[in-house]
């Protein structure tokens, strides 16, 4: 029970990393909204300005402000906008946080598994741990609804942006079930491994979140925005193609897409070092993550380096998922805009 409760807790601690260190949940959600930004702009550029009035009436909108900054228009817009997909991680611990949004995790089963770690994994039935996709439904069936107010629907279109991003990232979408986690390794966070960047030991998890942009500056992300758009156009997208927009259902199809890649590789001849106080209490497991989110200090001095040419994999596939939640972020925004648009003109409202 204490591992479940800690992989609860977790969840509230994953975005709060230093700013000038790591996370796809700083910069890499940044640059998934700046992907929709272009893509909504250059579609139906008469929903920036709509968008730029309905970020006035988000219920906790200081995050919003503090990245528009001084920027006046529509680059104020747009910064808000590019904030929007961090929002839910930069109001961590208080009132609107909701901790279990943010992964939908499906056991992956190791080949050394203990009877009582499969037990453990065929528990779940089937069902993920943690509420994400629930959660994507509500928000966008808020987003979409006509009878929304303003604040709901200004506060459910961050959060969509935001576990959009995290779906598409294969470490919030599973947990691996093993000899050394026999209640599964909270989507990576007590799995240690070597980063061939900062050349010390790291969270698979936070390996996962930080590889492919590490610097959350409006100019790295718009660099990077460019940089992936260019790599990853639309056209290389089949899977953009396999949905339709707006059905809530494909939201599981698309966080399994990330389990794919989990499932296939991320864990394959890749050794891990567990926290060393994984059984101690769910206080000391969360003071020892809070230990590496803010000062970079793991509790382990050494960890296994990455297989041959694992490393070379990350940041292309990170950076491909990143691209793809954008413009899939992008279309659900168009999608929902359809649909208020043609059910005011039913109702007859202007």
């Amino acid at each position: 029970m204490k591992h479940n409760l800690f992989t609860l807790s977790i969840a509230a601690c994953i975005g709060i990393m230093p700013l000038s260190t790591f996370a796809w949940d700083h910069p890499g959600h940044m640059a998934t909204a700046a992907i929709a930004y272009v893509e909504v702009e250059r579609q139906r550029p008469e929903l920036i300005d709509q968008i730029g009035m309905l970020f006035l009436a988000h219920p906790h909108a200081g995050p919003l402000w503090v990245a528009a900054g001084a920027a006046k228009g529509r680059e104020a817009t747009r910064r808000k906008f590019i904030e929007c997909a961090r929002w839910a991680d930069d109001i961590k611990f208080t009132a609107p946080d909701e901790p279990t949004w943010h992964t939908a995790r499906w056991p992956i089963i190791a080949d050394d598994a203990p009877p009582e770690a499969i037990a453990a994994a065929e528990a779940r039935h089937g069902r993920p741990a943690g509420q994400a996709i629930e959660a994507l439904t509500l928000n966008y069936a808020m987003l979409q609804n006509v009878e929304s107010t303003p604040k709901e629907r200004a506060q459910a279109l961050c959060w969509v942006f935001h576990i959009m991003g995290d779906i598409h990232q294969p470490m919030h979408v599973s947990d691996l079930f093993s000899k050394d986690f026999p209640t599964g390794n909270a989507a990576g966070t007590m799995s240690y491994v070597w980063d061939p960047v900062t050349d010390s030991p790291i969270p698979l998890h936070i390996l996962w979140d930080s590889n492919a942009l590490r610097v959350p500056t409006l100019e790295a992300v718009d660099r990077a925005t460019q940089e992936f758009m260019k790599k990853y156009p639309r056209s290389s997208f089949p899977e953009l193609q396999e949905h339709p927009i707006g059905d809530p259902a494909v939201f599981v199809d698309w966080a399994k897409e990330s389990y794919g890649i989990a499932a296939d590789w991320v864990y394959e001849d890749v050794e891990t070092v567990p926290d060393p106080d994984m059984d101690a209490d769910t206080a000391k497991l969360i003071q020892n993550m809070m230990a590496f989110i803010l000062e970079g200090k793991a509790p382990v001095d050494e960890a296994p380096q990455l297989p041959d040419g694992y490393w070379e994999k990350v940041p292309p596939t990170t950076a491909r998922r990143i691209t793809l939640a954008g413009y899939r972020i992008a279309d659900l925004i168009l999608s929902a805009a359809d649909q208020i648009e043609a059910e005011r003109k039913f109702l007859g409202r202007p």
